[in-house]
């Protein structure tokens, strides 16, 4: 019950009007470079999997900025392509465990 409480309230928190701004601010800086959706996908899959292939060795800011890519829109409201956000999520898995062992 505590997981599910602390869970809800975390949902909470990522919809208040600072996080918005923050997801506003991305959204300016990142027009131009991640127009797409698959785009949008690629860096948001890229970045949480690798962080999943080495969770202990990193504080996981790196899945608040994936979350801030799931939830960035265009400004015509074009939605994450989340085919491509699963796919490039285990690419991003891939990759960080390859690191993590040393392999390129």
């Amino acid at each position: 019950m505590a997981s599910a409480a602390v869970y809800g309230e975390a949902l909470l928190l990522g919809q208040r009007p600072e996080a918005k701004a923050l997801a506003a601010e991305l959204r300016a800086f990142s027009d131009g470079y991640l127009d797409g959706p698959a785009l949008r996908a690629e860096a948001a899959g890229i970045t949480a999997g690798s962080w999943y292939a080495s969770p202990a060795s990193h504080v996981g800011h790196e899945l608040i900025a994936a979350g801030m890519l799931i939830l960035r829109r265009r400004r015509h409201g074009t939605p994450l392509d989340y085919d491509e956000l699963e796919r490039w999520t285990r690419v991003g898995y891939e990759r960080g465990s390859a690191a993590r062992r040393g392999e390129r």
